[in-house]
């Protein structure tokens, strides 16, 4: 029951668009993910690895994960590149994303900004469970498997300094389309563009052993409203936080890291008051880690610190 109403309001739209889009509460951990113009913008060259379960206690709910690396090649051109996996009843997919992105100083050891592109590779697969389909005729609904292999591409604009950072990306410029739509569907079966603000600042306080850390990242996809999270995180040491995040669409966040030498472990707790169907699941958590490899041209970079 609990998954085939799942599959349901999938398909009367609560999460079929935001979640052709993966995306992880802990986006500024790993944010080259959302914008290709981040990478190389750290003192270090970072490996993440990102898992995330969604809606605990739904059978076949999302479940996604990343792992990610960039870096500088010299003081001005960098490369990065992910791979992401996304399954959830009857949806999966999994991509390949590598980006390329330019640096220039616009005030030395103070601000840079970097310019970015990206280009992905995706394969898609929808497979329905006979026995979860609803018992009427819907051309929405079909046994048949159904695969499909696309490309698209993203860009991006970042500017950064030791403290703060701005950025914005497009991504799925080219709306790359999956199938051809359901015959009266208001909708076309192809990946809609995004388009992702963000930015942050850090204040130094308690001896400059303590920072805080208010942080935005505002998301529009086609045929929706705008959703926004709002974090506020306080770190020690740098590399070492605890932070609260809201999102609008009615979602509390608690997140916390560790950092041990040059890895970084981090968990968050995501619990949704909208909607009726989370009063069946046990909240979304997840998990990364991280790891930091450092090179002679990634110390050339004034960087915004990555935890």
């Amino acid at each position: 029951m609990k998954q085939l109403l799942y599959i349901i309001s999938v398909f009367l739209g609560v999460n079929v668009f935001a979640q052709q889009e993966p995306l992880f509460t802990q986006y500024y951990v790993n944010d080259m993910a959302i914008n290709p113009a981040v990478s190389g913008s750290k003192t270090y060259n970072p490996l993440s690895i990102q898992t995330r379960q969604q809606w605990l206690g739904f059978e076949g709910a999302p479940f996604m994960s990343n792992i990610s690396y960039h870096g500088a090649l010299n003081n001005r051109s960098a490369m990065g590149g992910y791979l992401m996996f996304d399954k959830g009843v009857p949806n999966m997919q999994a991509s390949l994303n590598l980006n390329y992105a330019y640096h220039i100083p616009l005030d030395y050891e103070k601000v840079n900004l970097s310019f970015g592109l990206g280009a992905k590779v995706m394969y898609h697969n929808l497979d329905f469970d006979t026995d979860a389909l609803p018992p009427d005729y819907d051309q929405a609904f079909s046994t048949r498997s159904f695969d499909k292999i696309l490309g698209d591409a993203s860009s991006g604009v970042y500017l950064y300094g030791r403290n703060f950072y701005a950025g914005f990306s497009v991504s799925n410029m080219f709306q790359s389309s999956f199938n051809a739509p359901i015959s009266d569907s208001p909708y076309g079966n192809s990946e809609f563009r995004n388009y992702y603000g963000m930015g942050a600042y850090r204040f130094n306080i308690m001896n400059n052993d303590w920072q805080f850390e208010p942080s935005l990242l505002i998301r529009k996809m086609q045929f929706q409203s705008s959703i926004t999270d709002v974090t506020a995180r306080i770190l020690y040491l740098e590399n070492t936080w605890a932070g609260l995040t809201y999102r609008t669409n009615g979602t509390a966040i608690f997140a916390f890291g560790i950092g041990l030498n040059d890895m970084h472990i981090s968990y968050s707790y995501d619990h949704t008051f909208a909607g009726e169907i989370m009063q069946y699941t046990y909240g979304t958590h997840e998990l990364g880690i991280t790891f930091r490899f450092r090179t002679m041209a990634t110390e050339r970079h004034i960087g915004f610190w990555g935890y």
